[in-house]
């Protein structure tokens, strides 16, 4: 089968034509993501793939680090959460946005009496919640709601409230965790569900791109998505279930570096625009994680193993409050990339260097709007003057038109509305003729700027002063990538050191080890060194300028695969539809602990059943049953085939009696999509 790959990403959009029958890149290409309107990046990328090739296509698979960047970068639309069966006091003790990343002002607690077993549901009184909290509800764009014990009583609560919240706000999604989530602890299916709703904008606004771009060129094409397991999902699904897409990009990265690169034990480093992505492989098989974290949040979603650190060629290149360099998590539109766009720039950049004092506040930066929001009626008086101010293009914080002192800008740039222009990576590989596509006299005059409250020798011609600044943002950059790879080969090592305080210790060793390399300072004998005999598999574009060093670092070799640049959309097209439904059944015991009954549940199945033979048949019917319709919501078509696992829990009591606390049974559905 034929298919066009698109991964659209926080710097580029990708695209390929590929045949998955051998495997083959037929054709690729490469545009700038053109974040006001997605399509126009999309529509490119697509126009320059031939023709010919287009029409062979039978689908379009994608792939994108929209979500990924939104949780990393705190971006997505207003949502709120209602979580029935907890307290503010609960949440407050568990510290709910630091262990789960729920905002508690985003969060209304409520408290419930319901029985564990799903035999008693009490609903809440919907109308008086409204009544007495009318502006928290008012104030969302979105809901997410989660119900303890919903997975006992088959999500009652959380379907009594998505009826009375869609009657109330028909135009707003709502989402139960039931939908996103299958474990018990409720907080956590609670910050699911919430992170599923903020994202709903962020994934809507690109599949209507996609759509928009493949009717532009004629295509009438299904399109799947990327999930964070690596398989696929349907666009009509991916559209009310956002948060299963958090590791889209990195999942396709994986599935793109391992059909191109042949690695059995490797780590594979995608290095992006905005994010770097590690993950792991064993024995030819990615490694997998039960519950993603990301950003903050901690969520129920199973995916690839993946370790997300804030590092690519966007990366803002700041001071720290030694005075030093560093590079921050946040992005940044590079200065030559911004130039090629706005060439004003380079003249506020002359005048900055021209006449600004030293300080350490990068004013030689900008701020551009980045989309028109849909409502402006949320925002103070300073953030609606910025955004009129950027209308007609970028500012310079320099600009006496911008009070710096009483604006916060934050919340703009949280949602994605005001960017940043200011010197990145890029930049530096633009200073350092490792990548010429942009304007290198605007990185040349930025850095200049920053030179201004940079210790420097004064008697250094400008040009090898520059230089050096390039070579320092390479060495963060490296050192940055080199402390993550690090940390990841300790941890999957050692699990047992993430849950314990050694932070600061490992910290000293990783930084001795890489100066050790960086400086080429013979080991002591009583030095740490840290290698390893896995491969480092490095695909993106700066790769081939990062990852080398990083890996002559662990004393390794470094594979830098063909295609590795578009490796994102080659993986989304080699993906496939897998899917996994697991059902319970649970014994009741009587006061003597003589089994009377058995309790089959799923997520929305919940019966009593006499025998354990009628309970077993139910429990695997609903598995299967379960497994097969998601396989169809995510656009599988044709028979289906399903394996069946099963598994039970012990336990045994002080007496030394062995008694089984539940069975379990998961039913497995693999496919091509669209085969």
């Amino acid at each position: 089968m034929i298919g066009i790959g698109i991964d659209t990403g926080g710097t580029y959009t990708d695209g390929v034509v590929y045949d998955t029958a051998t495997q083959e890149v037929l054709a690729k290409t490469k545009s700038l993501t053109t974040k006001d309107d997605l399509s126009r990046g999309i529509s490119r990328v697509l126009k320059a793939l031939p023709a010919d090739k287009l029409q062979l296509a039978e689908r379009v698979a994608l792939s994108t680090t929209l979500a990924t960047n939104a949780c990393v970068e705190g971006k997505g639309g207003r949502a709120k959460l209602i979580i029935v069966g907890t307290t503010d006091a609960v949440l407050h003790r568990v510290n709910a946005p630091a262990t789960y990343g729920i905002p508690y002002e985003d969060t209304l607690a409520v408290d419930y009496s319901g029985s564990y077993d799903g035999s008693v549901v009490n609903l809440p009184d919907w109308d008086a919640l409204y009544a007495e909290n009318k502006e928290f509800f008012d104030s969302a764009e979105s809901f997410g709601i989660a119900g303890l014990y919903a997975l006992n009583n088959g999500g009652a609560v959380e379907k009594s409230g998505y009826e009375f919240l869609t009657s109330l706000y028909p135009d707003k999604p709502v989402v139960m965790a039931t939908t996103v989530a299958t474990s018990s602890n409720v907080i956590e299916r609670g910050a699911t569900a919430l992170l599923n709703a903020r994202l709903i904008p962020v994934i809507r606004d690109f599949m209507d791109a996609v759509r928009r771009s493949l009717d532009e060129m004629g295509l009438d094409l299904p399109i799947m998505i990327v999930r964070s397991d690596g398989s696929l999902m349907s666009e009509e699904l991916a559209r009310v279930r956002p948060v299963e897409t958090v590791l889209c990009g990195p999942a396709a990265s994986v599935s793109g570096a391992q059909s191109l690169s042949h690695e059995s034990e490797s780590l594979i480093i995608d290095i992006g625009g905005t994010t770097s992505d590690i993950s792991i492989v064993h024995g030819g098989k990615p490694v997998f994680t039960e519950g993603i974290r990301i950003g903050g949040w901690r969520t129920q979603i199973s995916g690839v193993f993946i370790d997300t650190i804030g590092l690519g060629g966007d990366s803002a290149v700041r001071f720290d409050q030694t005075g030093g360099l560093v590079l921050s998590p946040r992005r940044a539109t590079p200065m030559c990339i911004a130039a090629s766009r706005w060439p004003k720039i380079k003249a506020d950049l002359q005048y900055y260097l021209a006449s600004a004092h030293p300080n350490r506040n990068a004013n030689y930066e900008f701020f551009y709007l980045n989309r028109k929001p849909r409502s402006t009626e949320h925002f103070n008086r300073a953030e609606k003057n910025l955004i009129e101010l950027l209308h007609d293009g970028p500012v310079q914080l320099y600009d006496d038109r911008i009070d710096l002192y009483s604006l916060d800008s934050s919340r703009l740039e949280a949602e994605g509305i005001v960017m940043r222009v200011g010197i990145t990576p890029t930049d530096a590989m633009h200073i350092k003729n490792d990548f010429g596509t942009f304007d290198r006299e605007a990185s040349y005059l930025a850095i200049q700027c920053l030179l201004k409250s940079l210790p420097h020798d004064v008697k250094k011609e400008p040009d090898e002063l520059v230089d050096e600044v390039a070579d320092r943002i390479y060495d963060l950059a490296k050192h940055k990538l080199y402390n993550q790879v690090a940390r990841v080969m300790i941890q999957d090592r050692y699990p047992q050191l993430a849950d314990k305080d050694l932070d600061g210790q490992l910290q000293l060793i990783i930084d001795e080890s890489w100066k050790r390399f960086r400086e080429g300072t013979p080991a002591s004998p009583f030095d740490i060194d840290l290698t390893t005999r896995a491969t480092l598999v490095g695909i993106g574009a700066p790769t081939h300028i990062l990852l080398p060093d990083v890996a002559k670092a662990f004393g390794t070799s470094c594979v830098i695969t063909p295609h590795h640049e578009v490796a994102n959309a080659i993986g989304a097209v080699h993906s496939q539809i897998v899917t996994d439904a697991k059902s319970w059944i649970v014994p009741n015991r009587d006061a003597g602990g003589t089994i009377i009954s058995y309790q089959v549940h799923s997520a929305d199945f919940n019966e009593v059943y006499e025998t354990f033979p009628e309970a077993r048949e139910a429990a695997v019917a609903e598995a299967e049953r379960a497994a097969k319709a998601e396989a169809r919501r995510r656009g599988a078509i044709g028979e289906l085939y399903c394996t069946m696992d099963s598994s039970h829990s012990k336990a045994t009591g002080s007496d030394g009696v062995v008694v089984t606390l539940q069975w379990s049974y998961q039913a497995h559905v693999q496919t091509v999509a669209n085969e």
